[in-house]
């Protein structure tokens, strides 16, 4: 797992080439504006999610095993849940065609907002769209690199 601020986002280009296309879209893309919805970057590849919803106070622990995911908040914040897979136990079995699976365990919180990214490994189970405080709107893009 890995959190850090976008202005490091180069040093992280060496561990996927797929990184840098990301980070290259995000920066010359106003995700803002831009509506809700699947956008495919190199089909199944890479793509990402772009959603609007508001952060709860419980959230289901999740894992994907295809798919490693980078996380970028666009509008409001909230806190993602993290900790290793090994740390958990498993609620919901593998769906395959859906590349999830839903775990139990304990977490620890990370702030989330636009400043800042969050690379999510398989071996990193997260529950994402936590309130910090209070349930706020939060727009988000789930970038999802297929690993090789």
């Amino acid at each position: 797992m890995i959190i850090d601020n976008f202005e490091n986002a180069e040093k992280y280009f060496i561990l996927n080439p797929d990184f840098k296309l990301v980070f290259d879209f995000i920066k010359n893309n106003d995700l803002a504006a831009m509506e809700c919805g699947k956008y495919e970057l190199n089909g199944n590849k890479l793509f990402f999610n772009l959603q609007e919803y508001e952060t709860k106070h419980v959230q289901k622990l999740e894992a994907h095993k295809k798919y490693i995911d980078i996380q970028v908040v666009i509008k409001g914040e909230e806190y993602m849940g993290w900790t290793n897979i090994n740390n958990t136990n498993v609620t919901e079995q593998y769906d395959e065609e859906k590349d999830v699976m839903f775990l139990e365990g304990n977490v620890s919180n990370l702030k989330a907002d636009n400043k800042v990214f969050l690379i999510f490994y398989p071996e990193d189970a997260h529950m994402p769209a936590l309130c910090i405080d209070k349930p706020r709107q939060v727009k988000k893009a789930i970038f999802k690199i297929l690993q090789n």
